[in-house]
């Protein structure tokens, strides 16, 4: 029973890691999320987050920002 919550804890953990968290980072940034899940699944979640983190938003989601205020 206890490995069964252990395992499923870590794919809960995983799939945040590796699915969700890129990918809603990058639909906040304007970006595409199924590019940057495929890239977090070739390199590592920790180098897109960084990544994303550097880049920003993109242009477009800059000035739709600008346009709000």
């Amino acid at each position: 029973m206890a490995a069964g919550v252990g395992a499923l804890l870590a794919l809960a953990f995983g799939f945040v890691l590796y699915i969700w968290l890129p990918a809603s980072m990058a639909a906040h940034r304007g970006r595409s999320s199924l590019g940057w899940v495929i890239l977090t699944l070739i390199f590592s979640p920790f180098i897109t987050i960084i990544a994303l983190l550097v880049l920003g938003p993109t242009v477009e989601k800059t000035l739709a920002r600008m346009q709000r205020k």
